[in-house]
Formats: C-alpha cells, sequence, structure tokens
C-alpha cells in the first residue's frame, strides 16, 4: 500500500477544469462534453459518469464533492463555486495526508524487513539447527526435550509470535491506509466507535474539522449563512441531537453568535486555520503512539522468540550437567 505522491494528478486536473467551465457559465452537460471532447473517456470516470456498457465509474473524492455542489444548489447557492471550493479545501488535505503517510509507510517498511530476517532466522533454526539438538536429546536418553517440544506441532510455538505480529501489522496497515484515503479526500472517518483506539482524541476534532470545511464551502458558493452550519453538520455525519463543539470550545454557538453579528464569514475562516492546526497535531499525536506501541508489542513478541531459540542450549547443558 502505498499513498499517490502526485499532488496534481490528472484527477485534480479535471475537477480544476471542470470547476472553471461551470464558473464561467458553462452548463454541467456542455462542460461535460467539452472535456469529454478534448480529454477522451478517461474523463468519465472522474467525474463519476457511466461508460457504455460499464457500471459506473466515480471519481475518488466525488461523493463528498456531489454532495457538497448539490446541497449548495438547494441552498440557493452555486454548485460550480461549491466545486471549485472544494477542489481548494483538498488541496491541504491531500499535502497533509501525505506527510502523516510518510512515518506509516516507513514503519511498515522497517518491520517488514525485520519481520522477514527473523521468518529466515526462524527457519534456519527450525531445518538445521534444532533437529541437531533433539539428536543429542535422544542420544542423552531425554525424554521430551526443549527441542522436540519447540518443533511439535508444526514449529507453531517458533512461529506462531512471527504470524501473530503479521497478522497485528497488516490489520493496522489497512486501518492507516483506509484513515489516510478519507483524509486525503475530506472525508469522515469510518468506524469511530469500533476502532476509538485508532483515532485517540483525534476522531472527534477531525469530525469537527470536516463540517469548517464543509461549511466553508457551502459558504463560498453564495448559501445564506444561517443555512451553512445545520447541513455542514449532516453531511459530516455529526451525532443528531450532539452540540456542536470540541476542544477549542463550542464551535456553533459561536457560529451562530457571528452569523447574528455579520462576522460569519471571518469567524468560520478563523476557525477552519485553528482546527487544520490543532487537528493535525491530534492525528500525528494518535499515530505516534500507536507505532510506539506497536513497536513495543513487536520486541516483546520478538523477544519471546529469540528466547524459544535459547531454550533447546539451556536444555542440553542442564542434561550433560554443565556448571553455571
Amino acid at each position: 500500500m502505498r499513498m499517490e505522491a502526485r499532488q496534481d494528478d490528472q484527477q485534480d486536473f479535471v475537477a480544476r477544469q471542470y470547476a472553471s467551465l461551470l464558473a464561467s457559465g458553462v452548463n454541467e452537460e456542455m462542460a461535460r462534453a467539452r472535456l469529454h471532447e478534448v480529454l477522451g473517456d478517461a474523463v468519465l470516470g472522474f467525474l463519476g459518469h457511466k461508460q457504455s456498457g460499464d457500471r459506473s465509474a466515480r471519481a475518488e473524492d466525488a461523493g463528498v464533492a456531489v454532495r457538497l455542489a448539490d446541497a449548495a444548489a438547494e441552498l440557493g447557492g452555486s454548485a460550480a463555486d461549491a466545486r471549485a471550493a472544494f477542489v481548494q479545501s483538498m488541496a491541504e488535505a491531500r499535502l497533509f495526508a501525505l506527510d502523516w503517510w510518510r512515518p506509516v509507510r516507513t514503519f511498515l517498511l522497517y518491520i517488514s524487513f525485520l519481520l522477514a530476517l527473523a521468518a529466515l532466522i526462524a527457519a534456519f533454526f527450525a531445518g538445521w539447527v534444532l533437529p541437531v539438538y533433539r539428536q543429542f536429546d535422544g542420544a542423552m536418553g531425554t525424554v521430551g526435550g526443549a527441542a522436540g517440544w519447540i518443533l511439535s506441532d508444526g514449529a507453531i510455538r517458533l512461529f506462531g509470535p512471527l504470524i501473530l505480529i503479521a497478522l497485528l501489522v497488516a490489520a493496522l496497515a489497512f486501518l492507516w491506509y483506509r484513515m489516510a484515503r478519507r483524509m486525503a479526500r475530506l472525508e469522515p472517518f469510518a468506524g469511530l466507535a469500533r476502532f476509538p483506539w485508532l483515532y485517540g482524541r483525534s476522531g472527534i476534532g477531525y469530525r469537527a474539522l470536516l463540517c469548517l470545511e464543509y461549511a466553508a464551502t457551502l459558504q463560498a458558493s453564495g448559501v445564506p449563512d444561517a443555512s451553512v452550519l445545520a447541513r455542514a453538520l449532516r453531511l459530516a455525519r455529526w451525532p443528531s441531537g450532539k452540540p456542536f463543539r470540541s476542544r477549542e470550545g463550542p464551535l456553533g454557538e459561536r457560529l451562530e453568535q457571528a452569523e447574528r453579528l455579520g462576522t460569519f464569514a471571518d469567524e468560520l475562516d478563523w476557525q477552519r486555520r485553528l482546527h487544520w492546526s490543532s487537528v493535525q497535531s491530534q492525528l500525528e499525536l494518535s499515530r505516534d503512539r500507536l507505532i510506539l506501541f506497536s513497536r513495543v508489542v513487536f520486541y516483546l513478541l520478538i523477544g519471546y522468540m529469540v528466547t524459544v531459540l535459547y531454550l533447546p542450549v539451556f536444555s542440553l547443558a542442564s542434561t550433560i550437567g554443565v556448571p553455571s
């Protein structure tokens, strides 16, 4: 797994051109036709159109973009302006997601290398060293020696920790990768209730940031300030009936007060910048804590495996009466 390293790929280019055409007054059908004429059939997938004979092919970030554009049009704003504003918001999100993913990728490569090395060492011991110790135990008349105990049941006592580590790392890598992809698309996290340990304090903070980003997109499309926040909360899946607040304070109350004062846009922009900084710190902290915890678990299991490998030596030494 790897995050896309390019920050201005074909998908971004198509999204920008589509938003620019709509903003210039071209209707959606004509804009899609013009893009198809210039860029070819590939553009249909990026814009979520059906290709002839194929299933609907959606762009990676089309879900949120389409819902925001539809919400803007429904509330009296401009769908084209909403698309353009969301493209700009995603630029910062993709850069942060890439920066957030790099230490994860380094950690996964490091663990994968050590796992491969440990597997080679374990295979060497299981294939050549431990059988020799088992023969020594038999020659010495020892019943149930350490080497035989390790090699019984397919040497699961030796390879079990490696299998467990591999499964844990694979599961964590999948969850981290999905998390990074959602950050890059400015989509809500999945499984906040099922995996609270994965997000730590960053889960609620990130959801509050999405509410602010969606609200800013709708506000930039010309939607009246009084209608922006409620729709943004719904699009970001904010829990129904729960006050809109974060660690920084009661966001909903402050934005409503700013709306009555006529300073909604300025307050919304200030809160967005504040929450980008705080949520990035929270997300990085939760990632670093999990990496540290994973390292501790990995080293404990490797320590167990090393102890198992030394057991035949200690067993043989005690059998032949080597003084300690």
